[in-house]
């Protein structure tokens, strides 16, 4: 493999994790500059996304709110990026976790490309296949990985998997558990980003994992 080719795979987590933690980094920045008071636990965080100020412009919103829809394609690109990556090109993931991630990540474009005050319906059909699909995606990833590298990494995903669908779930049937409407959702969506972290660094781990494998079969047959 050629070394510019071999730096650029091995920089490759790196650049994933970035492209979804900025979300983190995009909110607050956002929410910032909300006029009037941005709640992390009453406002969804769809509304950050909102370009319409009222009628008379001085309804709630945020004038930065391009940045936050950005942000959303960006999580959503990342994800296809990935699951291309892992699939079809390393292939070190099987199909059903590497199918929802991509539905996962055409969800989070989705969110981003249509705001949720004016194409509502579309909006919510992406959240929510980001939201379950994005766990799904963990779990699964988790449950593939765990025979050959049971450890806390492995864990962590199973866990944020499972945290993620229970979220979603709460957040769909209004049971918010005292963290408000916003805090919910929240607890969906940081579940399925940070799942996906995790699962890259659990799928550059298989990785190596493979590749050791298979430099000790071909010293062993080559003896």
């Amino acid at each position: 493999m050629p070394s510019h080719v071999l730096e650029t795979s091995k920089r490759t987590p790196l650049y994933l994790t970035v492209a979804v933690l900025q979300f983190f980094v995009v909110e607050f920045l956002v929410a910032g500059t909300w006029r009037g008071h941005y709640s992390y636990s009453a406002n969804f965080v769809s509304d950050l996304g909102v370009p319409y100020c009222g009628t008379d412009g001085t309804a709630p919103c945020s004038r930065t709110s391009l940045l936050m829809d950005a942000s959303f394609v960006v999580v959503g690109v990342a994800y296809v990026v990935a699951a291309v990556l892992w699939y079809r090109i390393e292939r070190v993931l099987p199909l059903v976790p590497v199918v929802f991630l991509v539905v996962a990540g055409i969800g989070g474009a989705v969110v981003g490309l249509a705001p949720s005050n004016t194409h509502w319906e579309i909006h919510s059909l992406g959240a929510t296949l980001f939201l379950i699909f994005g766990s799904l995606f963990t779990l699964t990833t988790a449950l593939t990985v765990w025979p050959q590298m049971p450890g806390p990494a492995t864990y962590a995903a199973v866990a944020l998997g499972v945290l993620g669908l229970v979220g979603y779930f709460c957040f769909t049937y209004s049971w918010d558990l005292g963290l408000g409407v916003g805090g919910i959702e929240r607890v969906a969506a940081y579940s399925a980003i940070l799942g996906f972290v995790v699962c890259v660094h659990l799928v550059t781990q298989l990785q190596s994992v493979r590749r050791s494998a298979a430099v000790r079969v071909g010293d062993t047959t080559g003896a």
